[in-house]
């Protein structure tokens, strides 16, 4: 019969958790003794399955927990050699481990070949992937570090649209990303697998969509095997450095892939960007040469991440014009290059240490039309999350303005429910690591009401009365062609419509100055566009400027 009290102690000891340990110690330089940061260690098991992993500090310490026992450390970083050590649970207690690292020499590398035939064979097939091995320590230190120490960041990403194939920016646009304080910068969409298999592209609904690797993808031994390495000469912009380029083994029409170069420093032994481009497009998109950019980032703290990047792409719009006999309409096709990408602008990791990007910044004196200091005026740069509003002195500060054009405009609060801003002559080109200094002059919603009026030539002098407005969809979408009317009520309570009317433009804007009303009088607004019933809204005149928002359905 078996002992109750040995069965009590079995079950006890099978349900407590093991108690973790851990490995702690120093990765030296083996030439300099110096410390090394940015090192991965592993710990192994006896089958060679992982136990934990951590990175090395700006100390080159490092401490890895554990809770199965540990039979071997595999420590990586590139610029190294990797270094394989036994090591004993009882290491783990008592002492400190010193690991030192030789520093990297292609001829004394162990080399990992896998097997693809259908690349072609190179002399120096050995040399290449003993720096791929290299590049995998480098992105290693990207994924640990990430689960390690990660860090909050914030990212702001951009949207920049330029003339047919050129590089002149047409227009400009950021947004603070959705993903602020996420605990990394760039991450790939698809996992290597997808990629190899189905390309760096997705059609969906009538829009292409391009991608491009992030370091789980390029660590993927699905990568490896789907592309073919060779080594890139530095050319002279790019002094102490060596490529390593990749191209899919087995290219398929049809199938958007890419073509690219991983850029390794060589003196600071670092990862510094990848280049691509992408290949299998549409023979007509070669002009515009569509591509990316991935550029990396190391910390004193050894931390390795993505601070900017950015995919070009190719778009096209179609409009109708008239033939030259002037009879027929024919669809003309313009195609341009978009560049979609983003920056880190700000990081912070849990030891204190933090990262800011070199960014450009506005700063603004704003004045009133008598050249006073204007305190609590507001300004924003359209398109983008940029705002300020001036403090005692009038003045404004902007900051983390990502490199590109902008301009400046003049923010009135009792437009923002028609999403008008008033323009300025201020316009300017955002640089890194600068300051753009400007005066702006202050202008009224009024004033720039008046003027809309005097353009479309409905104004006078000493008019009291300023409508502006603004037609669109339910779902924000200005609406042009819509005609506006407008009515007064007479003593026996019908309306009288003025002979006058507006008729929107693009931007779905109307306006209206006069003598006609008084504050405190209603007023009835007719929208009316062919094909829809007409939308009459009911509005009461304001002391000096009425606002007035109109929803119309789109046309059928």
């Amino acid at each position: 019969m078996r002992n109750p009290t040995i069965a009590a102690l079995l079950i006890a000891s099978l349900a407590a958790p093991l108690a973790a340990q851990n490995f702690r110690g120093v990765v030296r330089d083996s030439t300099s003794h110096q410390p090394i940061a940015g090192a991965v260690v592993m710990l192994l098991d006896s089958t060679g399955a992982l136990l934990g992993r951590n990175i090395t500090n700006e100390r080159g310490q490092f401490s890895v927990a554990y809770v199965r026992v540990a039979r071997s450390m595999r420590v990586v970083r590139i610029g190294f050699l990797p270094r394989e050590l036994r090591v004993r649970d009882s290491e783990a207690v008592d002492q400190s481990i010193d690991v030192v690292m030789v520093p990297f020499s292609a001829a004394l590398a162990p080399v990992r070949i896998m097997d693809r035939s259908s690349c072609p064979q190179r002399s120096d097939q050995a040399t290449t992937f003993a720096l791929w091995e290299q590049a995998r320590a480098g992105l290693l230190n990207m994924v640990v570090a990430r689960e390690t120490n990660p860090m909050s960041v914030r990212r702001l990403v951009f949207e920049r649209t330029l003339e047919g194939n050129s590089d002149r920016i047409t227009r400009f646009r950021v947004t603070g990303d959705s993903a602020t304080n996420s605990e990394t910068s760039f991450n790939a969409v698809y996992s290597a697998r997808d990629f190899v298999a189905s390309g760096f592209s997705v059609d969906s609904g009538g829009t292409r969509f391009m991608f491009a690797p992030d370091a789980d993808v390029l660590l993927d031994d699905a990568f490896a095997l789907g592309y073919c390495f060779r080594l890139v000469p530095s050319p002279k912009n790019r002094p102490r450095q060596i490529g390593l380029a990749f191209s899919p083994s087995d290219p398929h029409p049809g199938r958007m892939d890419i073509d690219g170069t991983l850029w390794i420093d060589t003196a600071a032994r670092a990862l510094r960007d990848i280049e691509f481009r992408y290949i299998g497009t549409p023979p007509r998109w070669d002009e515009f040469h569509p591509g990316g950019s991935i550029s990396f980032h190391e910390m004193n703290n050894g931390a390795v991440f993505v601070d900017h990047w950015y995919l070009r792409r190719v778009d096209a719009t179609q409009t109708s014009v008239l033939d030259q006999r002037g009879t027929d309409f024919t669809t003309r096709t313009s195609m341009f290059a978009t560049e979609n990408g983003g920056e880190l602008a700000h990081a912070v990791w849990p030891d204190g240490q933090a990262w800011n990007a070199s960014l450009g910044s506005l700063r603004i004196q704003t004045v009133t039309p008598s050249g006073q200091p204007a305190p609590g005026a507001e300004v924003l740069l359209p398109d983008t999350p940029y705002r300020g509003t001036a403090d005692s002195s009038g003045t404004i500060t902007i900051r983390d303005l990502l490199p590109g054009p902008y301009s400046l405009r003049i923010r009135d609060s009792r437009m923002a429910e028609l999403d008008i801003s008033i323009p300025t002559r201020v316009s300017f080109v955002a640089a890194r690591d600068s300051t753009f200094r400007t005066t702006v002059k202050v202008s009224t919603a009024e004033e720039y009401v008046a003027g809309l009026c005097r353009k479309d030539r409905q104004w006078e002098a000493n008019d009291s009365t300023f409508i502006l407005g603004r037609v669109v969809t339910p779902e924000g979408k200005p609406v042009d062609d819509v005609k506006v009317s407008f009515a007064t009520k007479m003593q026996d309570g019908q309306w009288s419509w003025l002979r006058w009317f507006y008729r929107t433009g693009t931007d779905g804007v109307f306006e209206l100055c006069g003598k006609l009303f008084n504050a405190g009088q209603k007023i009835l607004i007719r929208v009316s566009r062919r094909g829809l019933t007409d939308v009459d809204v009911e509005r009461t005149i304001a002391t000096r400027l009425t606002i007035a928002k109109l929803q119309i359905e789109a046309r059928p």
